[in-house]
């Protein structure tokens, strides 16, 4: 099952502008738990560059067309924020990227 990523990236002096906007788009897009398990809701750090904010989200069996969808037009809500950046990828789980090279996960005590 694919995990969808999140990762932005943004100075301090617009928190409360991405603040603003994240609360905005959770109301005007209500989570759809039946898409996707949610694995990191929203994992903060920062450092001189600014704030990250890191999300991870498991996709359910079949459904990782309508959760990529769902994500795409929520982060479509930070588009007006100048020097707000993201990037959302896919990552495969342990398992689905052996079996994508024939092999095998080793048996685990």
């Amino acid at each position: 099952m694919p995990i969808i990523v999140i990762d932005s990236h943004y100075p301090p002096s617009i928190n409360q502008d991405v603040l603003t906007t994240w609360l905005g788009a959770m109301e005007k897009y209500p989570r759809p738990e039946d898409l996707f398990k949610t694995l990191i809701q929203s994992a903060v750090s920062s450092n001189y560059d600014g704030l990250r904010v890191f999300s991870a989200f498991q996709t359910n069996p079949g459904k990782y067309e309508e959760a990529a969808a769902y994500f795409t037009k929520f982060m479509t809500s930070f588009f007006h924020i100048e020097d707000y950046y993201y990037e959302m990828s896919t990552w495969a789980t342990i398992e689905e990227a052996m079996e994508s090279i024939g092999a095998k996960m080793p048996e685990r005590s």
